[in-house]
């Protein structure tokens, strides 16, 4: 099949019928019916002239007569936005069982699900917490409720760990990361992030109006709570913010920041130079400055509270999933080595030159509009069409300064 021409694509088409609209109606309906452009539309009616017929297994048909499969669609399928995939699931636990109506299922039967080797994650070595999710709905459909009870197919626990939440930028991380940014844009969305402990989101929304220079403080929308949180930053940060407003000349009403597949793009590049290679490889790498914020926050002093109320995030949370294991400190308690920590502001201002220095070393990168270059169509001479020109002079309605202008024109001609 040709790679423009998708599977799904034909399917949508299908099922939005087509076929029929494009016999009755025209194409132009069809595209509308089915939410596809009139080239894909004509793609499909050349290469598949009559509807192609969608031929199911034996194996599928002989699942959906199961009592168990007619059970678990009569539950779920007006209740369960995803239950195509455990339907799906379910047929191949139905194969991996030997075909047995689920409906009779035992608890040895969902032992083996449980242990089949295929259902189990690489890193937690147990079952996926999708297959999990799957595997208790069917059970709950079929009035397995007393093997929900059991340990062995509880939920807890089977998810997988959160290690990317448990990783911060050490000081040297960040020392690098700042020498290695050349743009003030992106140089602004880490210290704030560093700062501010902002989600990504919250920090791209930034506009000048939300920024209160008096108090140093910078109003971020949370998409997550739906509600805007002030968050309080160092004068150094604040001024370099007014600065790059000015520099920019960036409208009360505008955002600060471009979208986030630009910062993310350049994040990543500015990681690989400054050979900080976790974050490199990290899909969600900008949320790793609010980690950095919580766990730096944390190992120099600051408190749950101040964490919380600057992050916005439920103190069980940051404790559950964002504290990072700092080792100086665990052998500090547990071994009384020394230990000489900052208060998180006295940590902030060893850093205040390297921002400061690397802001003034970045050059003003203002984009420019330039005029449009003319295209070869423009730019070539318009041929005129002398024959149409002479039936407008001889057309009686043409008013006479046209008339007289065209004439002349002809006899240079």
């Amino acid at each position: 099949m040709d790679s423009k021409l998708r599977k799904e694509t034909i399917e949508q088409f299908v099922n939005a019928n087509g076929y029929a609209i494009a016999k009755a109606q025209g194409n132009t309906a069809a595209a509308n019916a089915s939410g596809l452009s009139r080239p894909t539309i004509y793609e499909i009616l050349q290469k598949y002239p009559q509807q192609p017929k969608r031929t199911v297994p034996q194996c599928v048909k002989d699942f959906d007569n199961t009592e168990g499969a007619k059970l678990f669609l009569a539950k779920n399928r007006n209740r369960i936005k995803t239950w195509k995939k455990s339907y799906r699931l379910g047929l191949r636990c139905w194969l991996i069982v030997g075909r047995k109506d689920p409906i009779s299922w035992t608890v040895e039967d969902y032992r083996k699900l449980w242990m089949y080797e295929k259902f189990i994650d690489s890193v937690t070595k147990r079952v996926r917490d999708t297959v999990v999710f799957s595997l208790r709905l069917w059970m709950k459909a079929l009035g397995k409720h007393d093997l929900l009870q059991l340990e062995e197919f509880a939920t807890r626990g089977l998810k997988r760990p959160k290690s990317r939440k448990s990783w911060c930028l050490e000081d040297a991380n960040l020392t690098s990361l700042i020498k290695a940014t050349k743009h003030h844009n992106l140089l602004l969305i880490e210290e704030i992030g560093v700062k501010s402990g902002g989600r990504i989101s919250s920090i791209l929304g930034i506009r000048p109006l939300d920024c209160n220079f008096e108090k140093n403080i910078i109003s971020m929308f949370e998409e997550k709570v739906q509600e805007y949180r002030e968050r309080i930053l160092d004068a150094g940060c604040m001024a370099r913010v007014k600065r790059y407003i000015e520099d920019y000349q960036i409208a009360p009403d505008k955002h600060l920041f471009p979208s986030y597949s630009t910062v993310r793009k350049a994040l990543k590049s500015v990681a690989k130079e400054a050979n900080v290679p976790q974050l490199a490889s990290m899909r969600g790498a900008t949320h790793i400055f609010k980690h950095t914020f919580v766990t730096q926050g944390a190992f120099h002093d600051l408190s749950m509270e101040s964490i919380s109320e600057q992050t916005g995030t439920n103190p069980n949370t940051i404790r559950d999933f964002y504290m990072g294991i700092k080792e100086k400190k665990l052998r500090h308690e547990l071994l009384g080595e020394k230990l000489d920590v900052l208060p998180y502001h006295e940590w902030v201002k060893t850093f205040e030159v390297l921002w400061s220095q690397q802001y003034n070393s970045i050059p003003i990168q203002r984009k420019t509009k330039e005029a449009p270059q003319p295209t070869t169509q423009t730019a070539k001479k318009r041929n005129i069409n002398w024959t149409a020109i002479k039936r407008l002079t001889e057309n009686p309605s043409t008013p006479e300064p046209l008339r007289k202008y065209w004439l002349g024109r002809l006899g240079e001609a």
